[in-house]
């Protein structure tokens, strides 16, 4: 319901031209009887899938230029959109916003300045906070995402965003625009350290599936092996536990094939 709120709260734009797909493997219809009337909204009734399957279930609804993949537990600032939208009307194809939890910490590794993305180096991007140009022939890998039958269950939208780049590089990361998250939120994983392993396990299968620079693989692996070993010697048991946590995974996620 915040994410709705938020949609309904958006200043500098016309909520005509906004439209909201929601793929319900659930009965979760009245959740949205708050919505503006004036967004379009497409309601997808679908069974039990898999994040990415839902994604693509939904990609052919699409009807607007543009497209974002909030989360349900996400939530923009008043002037999200606004901010988006007026990159967009400068010529640029994609937005990255800064992720932050509702303290203002960042939810992931997101770099500290704003600059254009490049095909290996994605300034941090997660789901939630990614606008682009709509490509109607781009999917997400199935196999990825939380829900997969593969067990990789993360890396689709670095996976999705990587092929995009390889045909418009004219993506940008804005440090201003932001998109709320709470931190750490673990629902589908067991705990916080799962969600890290199975995360790590999909970040390592997206380094071998798109061919990731040499350099930049091993320092995926010499970097949680490196924290073994401080960790270690330092008496931080916790830490150098989620260290070899990172390095299994990614080790899995690289080797599955």
């Amino acid at each position: 319901m915040r994410f709705i709120n938020s949609l309904n709260s958006q200043i500098g734009i016309d909520f005509n031209e906004v439209q909201l797909i929601f793929v319900d493997q659930e009965s979760n219809r009245e959740v949205f009887d708050e919505l503006r009337k004036e967004i379009v909204f497409t309601y997808v009734p679908s069974s039990h899938c898999s994040l990415s399957y839902a994604r693509n279930i939904a990609l052919p609804y699409v009807k607007g230029e543009y497209i974002a993949f909030p989360d349900d537990d996400c939530w923009y600032e008043t002037d999200t959109l606004k901010k988006v939208l007026l990159h967009f009307r400068k010529g640029i194809n994609g937005v990255i916003a800064r992720g932050c939890d509702e303290y203002g910490d960042n939810t992931n590794n997101f770099k500290a300045k704003s600059r254009y993305l490049s095909l290996y180096n994605h300034c941090g991007a997660i789901s939630y906070c990614i606008f682009l140009k709509f490509n109607p022939f781009l999917k997400f890998d199935e196999n990825l995402g939380v829900g997969s039958s593969s067990g990789l269950l993360s890396g689709e939208e670095s996976d999705y965003l990587f092929h995009y780049l390889q045909t418009d590089t004219n993506v940008y990361y804005d440090v201003d625009i932001i998109v709320r998250h709470p931190k750490n939120r673990a629902d589908y994983f067991k705990n916080s350290r799962h969600k890290a392993f199975c995360y790590a396990r999909g970040y390592g299968h997206i380094l071998k599936k798109n061919h990731y620079p040499f350099f930049q693989v091993l320092a995926a692996f010499l970097r949680p092996v490196a924290g073994i070993v401080v960790y270690g010697l330092t008496f931080q048991p916790d830490r150098a536990m989620n260290s070899y946590n990172l390095l299994k995974g990614r080790l899995q996620g690289y080797f599955q094939s």
